[in-house]
């Protein structure tokens, strides 16, 4: 309806207008012409106003580059009744006149697309914002510094993990190279500083392992501001390994003892002693099975030849009784023939020791009985056993 009575008022116009011009030409009253037209204005210009709005946007470039630092400043224009937005976010304008700061996060080209919005109408401009040469040099800048910084990141996390003096410094090295100082890092590079001394001495503890490096390492964790719990274990190890150490080397002394006790008197208790002593070691002792070994093959052969000893002499006492049975049998078998025996005749057999003042006719308590006759026995000032002769 609105735009029907303006068009009404526009057509009053013209016609008022024409009229106005036929009146000056033949010099006619111009009033109602005056008139005709002055209405129609106002009715073109009231039903006008009834219509709505239009959005209108127009941007100021249609490309745009960046500064060094990767940000633009965008504007445009647009009439009153519009809004403008970007992405969802309202533009301030005014009067008609907005401005958008950009920024890219890239080197890559970015499309911003501006809407002007009257009620349901909506207007839309493009604009294309490209990164300048110094832009993206600053981003190669902050790209190598980003890399030099997960680099130092990486061997400051080392050195803490492990502060050794090569460690902190390749960590050091990374720090210092970097563009920008990083508090952070210098606090941490002291800190591993620090600690340097005291991992050295627990690695160093761990090499030597004796008790006085490992004292001493001791002393310096409880000092340690890194890594504190697993140093604290590692020379807790290291402790409980000397211990072990000193437990083991006493009883090898031990067993040492009793290997030269069964070696100097070599006997099955000494020998069992030893062996008992080897068998209580952590570790086999080579040397000291050896040793032992020895001592058993020595044990080994006492007892044989004790035993051929023995044998021998039952030997030669079997025999010796064997002779003087059978002497004994032969006199008695002479004296059944003779009137009168003769006790002390040359031939009679008897028994006789090797160190006895004795000598016997029958095997008479302990020692090495051999036959002899008893002229023999007689001329080496041997007496007739009481028990055997009396």
């Amino acid at each position: 309806m609105g735009t029907f009575i303006m068009l009404v008022g526009f057509l009053g116009v013209i016609g008022g207008g024409f009229f106005l011009v036929q009146s000056f030409i033949k010099k006619q009253p111009k009033k109602k012409a005056l008139l005709l037209t002055g209405i129609s204005f106002i009715v073109m210009i009231g039903a006008s106003s009834t219509l709505p709005a239009i959005p209108q946007i127009e941007l100021t470039e249609e490309s745009v580059e960046t500064n060094a630092q990767g940000t633009v400043i965008i504007t445009g224009k647009t009439n009153e009744q519009s809004h403008i937005t970007l992405d969802g976010e309202k533009i301030k304008t005014k009067k008609g006149i907005f401005s958008y700061e950009a920024t890219l996060k890239d080197d890559q080209p970015k499309k911003l697309t501006f809407v002007a919005s009257i009620g349901d109408n909506d207007k839309a401009k493009t604009i294309e914002v490209r990164p300048s040469k110094a832009f993206v040099a600053f981003l190669n800048e902050e790209k190598q510094e980003q890399e030099s910084i997960k680099k130092a990141e990486t061997a400051l996390v080392l050195a803490e993990k492990k502060p050794t003096q090569k460690n902190y410094d390749e960590a050091a090295t990374r720090v210092t190279s970097l563009t920008k100082e990083q508090d952070d890092f210098t606090n941490r590079l002291a800190i591993v500083k620090e600690n340097i001394p005291i991992y050295e001495a627990v690695e160093l503890a761990e090499t030597k392992q004796t008790k006085e490096h490992i004292d001493s390492a001791a002393a310096l964790v409880a000092k340690a501001t890194l890594n504190k719990d697993s140093l604290f274990k590692r020379v807790a190890t290291l402790q409980q390994k000397i211990a072990e150490k000193e437990k083991t080397e006493k009883q090898i002394a031990t067993a040492r003892e009793a290997v030269e006790k069964a070696e100097q008197e070599p006997t099955d208790e000494h020998y069992n002693l030893a062996l008992a002593k080897i068998n209580e070691l952590p570790n086999n002792n080579t040397e000291l099975t050896k040793r032992v070994e020895k001592v058993k093959q020595t044990l080994t052969a006492q007892k044989e030849e004790a035993k051929r000893v023995a044998e021998a002499q039952k030997k030669a006492e079997q025999e010796a009784q064997k002779a003087v049975a059978e002497q004994q049998q032969a006199q008695a078998a002479a004296a059944a023939q003779t009137p009168a025996p003769n006790t002390q005749a040359t031939g009679e057999m008897v028994l006789v020791t090797r160190t006895g003042d004795k000598y016997h006719n029958r095997k008479c308590g302990n020692g090495t009985y051999t036959p002899a006759t008893l002229e023999e026995a007689k001329n080496r000032g041997l007496t007739p056993c009481s028990k055997c002769f009396g």
